[in-house]
């Protein structure tokens, strides 16, 4: 009897501890499926993340940087420029960890040097959009980026608009989107011509859609919520950065300071709630300065735009 009890108490044991193991068996098995499928921030839309965030940890090591980032939460990234790997060991990094590349920027300059390069990488990657990410002028006279923001005239905006068009014709024949994005030094006004509306007036639409970068609106002076609703229909993406407090406005350096999303002067919940879902395709959290590790500023801007959701 003595074994026998023994025996139905090893046997009632094991039915026990099978069952419990086959319960956190299927939830592990149920946070691992959750945990690969990104998770939606505001407009019921995957938060993506400008990979110039983490220029140093991309250039270090991509693969790692998109698991860290896969792990996050976020579900899209958006290159800054041509990364050093071939575009099927892109694809498969992007595949393994649950990532979808839907745009990728590149310089205004480098777009007269090896445009058709940057299109066929970009298509091959899955990209949908090549953005334009920073202004140049027909001559280059420009050292940095800082003369370019205190010296470029009207006629260069209307040379960059033309350049636009070019391209914009050049990505649709390869069945993608041009896209332009803007810093501070747009919103420069030339005897009250502004030079972002310029390119708005000059640019087909389309050809060229507009990806506005919120925090450099801030940056500028200028108002992001009277661009998203004045031009929304020109406006497809954006990006989600943030800028401190006490930072300074200006349109003649390119210096910002950024801060992660909900730290800074943007009033983010009032900016999404004025965005239409359908015209809004894409929006990628950015940030160029840090006070704490950049990974942990990327976390914190995506468990506010979280939050922000909810």
């Amino acid at each position: 009897m003595k074994g026998q009890g023994n025996t139905m108490l090893t046997r009632r044991a094991f039915l026990q501890r099978s069952s419990l193991a086959l319960a956190a068996m299927t939830s592990l098995d149920a946070f691992a499926m959750s945990a690969a499928q990104p998770r939606l921030g505001p407009l019921n839309k995957p938060v993506g993340l400008q990979l110039w965030t983490l220029r140093d940890e991309v250039a270090k090591d991509l693969l790692a940087t998109l698991k860290a980032v896969s792990a996050i939460g976020y579900g899209e990234v958006e290159f800054a420029g041509i990364p050093k790997a071939t575009t099927a060991q892109v694809r498969a990094m992007l595949a393994d960890n649950g990532l979808a590349a839907p745009s990728m920027h590149c310089g205004m300059a480098d777009a007269q040097k090896d445009l058709q390069q940057r299109i066929d990488y970009a298509k091959a990657i899955g990209a949908r959009y090549l953005v334009i990410s920073f202004p140049s002028t027909a001559d280059e006279r420009f050292k940095d980026g800082n003369a370019l923001a205190a010296g470029m005239t009207l006629d260069d905006w209307k040379w960059n608009a033309e350049q636009l068009n070019r391209i914009g014709e050049l990505t649709r024949e390869a069945g993608i989107t041009c896209g332009y994005h803007n810093h501070n030094m747009e919103f420069r006004s030339y005897d009250g011509v502004v030079a972002y509306d310029e390119l708005l007036r000059l640019t087909d639409a389309k050809l060229v859609t507009m990806e506005l970068d919120i925090g450099w609106v801030a940056a500028a002076g200028a108002d992001p919520l009277r661009l998203l609703t004045v031009h929304a229909d020109r406006i497809s993406s954006l990006h989600i950065k943030d800028v401190r407090k006490d930072a300074k406005t200006g349109v003649d350096r390119v210096d910002t300071q950024t801060t992660e999303i909900g730290n800074g002067r943007v009033d983010w919940p009032k900016l999404f709630a004025a965005m239409d879902p359908q015209r809004i395709r894409h929006y990628f959290v950015e940030q160029e300065n840090f006070e704490r590790a950049p990974l942990e500023s990327v976390k914190l801007s995506f468990d506010y735009l979280r939050r922000l959701k909810a």
